[in-house]
């Protein structure tokens, strides 16, 4: 089974936009133990798509087609889709009746731009887009299948997730069991040292180190009638190996993770921030419900606000700098104290690009986390990157001390 991903859009050429869905469409064919054989992006131009689509259709069973669906006069798709197939747009009643039932439910007016997307090559299989106007189109020609799906996110993920997936995955054999695990705090190195040898041992098991600012995911497929047993049996020799940098026997975020566990508890946590201006902050609170236990955050930018905001002592901060572990322990007590949270985490640093010395570089950071009834810890890091690196594993770094504060007795 060949499956070739082509992505329409001049925007994705010229920088303007991020190819997500490149990345969206074959991380949900690898969950299934599908590869893309090609991934190509193209310009919205008639003669390049139409060209494009029929050398990739000589080549694979299925052509994933993504953008240009849309009512505008750059979306050219449709119509270069129904000259590769040699099939004319026609108009299609039941998709102009249903997007004008919608747009009424919404309280809006239906638009002339709604009938250009009932014209659709003639022939072809829809899949439907609660989202928004553009439907999937499905079409055929003898063993070749080609999906063309809407260029914006929202709409194309549940089509790719709901319809498509499942559907080319049906047609293969083969069986393949995937898990995603989330580390944070070691390098793609150390934890590829950790299981070389393990790796060599398991050709069975395929391993993929995704790595990011924010750590290491680690995907693990295993094919085959006994797929499933095979993976247990690896994970259960893998989870001891690397317990320390493991935070999530799942594809998910720290914050999401921390604030499980705040919950469970019943602990409510004010944030202290400097270097990372906010960002934790932001990161607890993206998480549904935060409010149940993020109580305050404070970007305590300047040594002022520190003193003014925690009431740190300001001979501490003359004595041994901002950037400094004494530092670190009172804007997490500080926190504590004026917000009467149960938890707390504090961050001071040097992100850079300037403001570093021989004796506290850029890339210097103290994180501290204190508790009521604990006490307060904190920890210096050293990290390398430019300001945005720093301040994201910065973030993430503090998030990652609290958890495993929370999961000590």
């Amino acid at each position: 089974m060949t499956i070739e991903l082509i992505t329409i859009g001049s925007e994705l050429l010229s920088g303007h936009t991020l190819n997500t869905n490149a990345h969206f469409i074959g991380g949900e064919l690898a969950r299934v133990g599908l590869v893309l054989s090609r991934q190509v992006s193209i310009p919205d131009d008639h003669e390049t798509i139409i060209a494009t689509v029929r050398e990739a259709l000589a080549r694979a069973d299925w052509v994933i087609v993504s953008g240009g669906l849309g009512p505008t006069n750059d979306d050219i798709t449709k119509k270069a889709l129904a000259r590769v197939f040699d099939r004319p747009l026609v108009f299609h009643d039941e998709i102009l009746t249903e997007l004008k039932e919608r747009f009424a439910r919404a309280g809006r007016a239906a638009t002339p731009l709604l009938d250009t997307q009932a014209l659709q090559p003639r022939g072809a299989e829809f899949i439907p887009n609660p989202v928004g106007t553009a439907v999937g189109i499905i079409l055929t020609q003898g063993p070749k299948t080609l999906v063309a799906v809407p260029g914006v996110p929202r709409e194309m993920q549940p089509m790719i997730i709901d319809h498509i997936v499942p559907r080319i995955a049906a047609q293969t054999n083969v069986t393949t069991v995937s898990l995603t695990w989330s580390t944070t705090g070691w390098p793609e190195s150390r934890l590829f040292e950790t299981l070389e040898e393990l790796i060599k041992e398991t050709p069975a098991v395929t391993v993929a180190f995704l790595p990011s600012e924010r750590g290491v995911k680690l995907r693990f497929s295993a094919t085959g009638p006994d797929a499933r047993t095979t993976l247990e049996n690896w994970v259960q020799t893998v989870r001891p190996r690397i317990m320390e940098a493991l935070y999530a026997e799942d594809d998910v975020a720290l914050e999401v993770v921390v604030g499980k566990l705040l919950r469970e508890r019943h602990l409510t946590i004010a944030v202290a921030e400097s270097c990372t201006g906010g960002l934790i902050a932001k990161r607890l609170t993206d998480v549904p419900r935060a409010s149940a236990y993020v109580l305050a955050a404070l970007v305590t930018y300047s040594n002022q606000a520190k003193i003014d905001l925690l009431g740190v002592d300001p001979q501490i901060i003359e004595r041994h700098g901002a950037v400094s572990e004494p530092v670190a322990r009172a804007m997490a007590e500080g926190a504590i104290a004026r917000t009467g949270a149960d938890c707390a985490i504090s961050v001071t640093g040097i992100a850079g690009p300037g403001g570093g010395t021989l004796d506290k570089p850029v890339g210097l950071v103290w994180i501290g986390v204190s508790q009521k009834t604990g006490g307060t810890t904190a920890r210096q890091f050293q990290f390398m990157g430019d300001r945005e690196m720093i301040r994201e594993r910065a973030a993430q770094a503090a998030l990652n001390m609290l958890r495993v504060r929370l999961l000590t007795p």
